[in-house]
């Protein structure tokens, strides 16, 4: 009987590993988040600071999103990412298939109603691939923020991080109406960075002292805009209607600088724009291509 669980837990780990490559891939193309997200980086983003044991509990495993320290371990829905992981992945799911055999609670944090994982990933990875709704934990929870609240903590993030941004630089007075909605966390940091450049760079050419005020206008009338015009015609957005053009900029951001160092060379901002549409059509077709290949053979 025991061999029996092995064998069926082998499986299981077989068929996780499978998933986890399509969750992959599917992140690629930015339909979805690819790993947990850091509890530490989400405490110090919203600025939690005071937490309680709550005991014991039943909690809904659809409801845990994030962990202390091994977020790059697993996909969103807790799919296993690497392959040494097996060894110890098999053997919890061999004893959760025991019913002669218990695991421990695992440990958590809770905020609002979304839960990060102290201890016990192995555990919530296996549960998921059984099916299972509802997992035993022991809770600690941050009670800075509403506790019934089922806003996704990604929209607390992106929120916190728009509030920041805009307190610091101040750009909705400094340029009404501008739009630089966000659906993804980070993208405001990457912001901030850039305006910090852009300011020592007017330095350096007008070699004179560029107060932070004329720095984010520039930053904003120079770079932002014309960027986004230049997006906007390249007809990418219509490739993915879920996302906004500042989504759009600051990959393509990123996307220049990973050219620049690429080449060793200036790349124009609308050469990246084009190479970074390109390169999401192939994948996206790549894609669709494994996709129907998968259905057709039934892997």
């Amino acid at each position: 009987m025991q061999n029996q669980y092995k064998i069926e837990a082998e499986r299981k780990w077989d068929r996780a590993r499978r998933r986890a490559f399509w969750a992959r891939l599917r992140a690629h193309l930015g339909s979805k988040p690819a790993a947990l997200l850091d509890f530490n980086d989400v405490a110090q983003r919203l600025r939690l600071r005071n937490t309680r044991y709550r005991g014991i509990d039943m909690i809904p495993l659809d409801h845990i999103i994030g962990s202390m320290g091994r977020y790059n371990d697993f996909t969103g829905a807790f799919l296993p990412t690497r392959e040494e992981m097996g060894e110890r992945w098999r053997r919890v799911a061999a004893i959760s298939l025991d019913p002669n055999k218990s695991l421990p609670p695992i440990e958590v944090y809770k905020i609002g109603a979304w839960y990060f994982i102290r201890d016990g990933h192995h555990r919530v990875s296996v549960a998921q691939q059984m099916g299972v709704r509802l997992i035993e934990a022991a809770i600690w929870e941050y009670s800075d923020l509403n506790p019934s609240s089922t806003e996704g903590i990604e929209t607390l993030l992106i929120e916190a991080e728009e509030r920041q941004f805009m307190e610091q630089t101040r750009l909705h007075e400094l340029r009404p109406g501008s739009d630089l909605r966000l659906t993804s966390p980070g993208g405001y940091d990457e912001m901030l960075c850039q305006i910090a450049c852009h300011q020592d760079a007017l330095r350096q050419i007008d070699e004179t002292e560029i107060s932070y005020e004329e720095a984010v206008t520039a930053w904003y009338d120079m770079l932002y805009e014309s960027t986004v015009q230049l997006i906007k015609q390249s007809g990418v957005l219509e490739l993915f209607p879920n996302r906004t053009a500042a989504d759009f900029f600051v990959w393509t951001m990123q996307h220049h600088q990973e050219l620049t160092e690429r080449y060793s060379r200036p790349v124009f901002i609308g050469d990246a724009i084009k190479d970074f549409r390109t390169q999401n059509l192939r994948t996206m077709a790549w894609w669709l291509w494994c996709e129907l290949r998968q259905r057709v053979l039934g892997r």
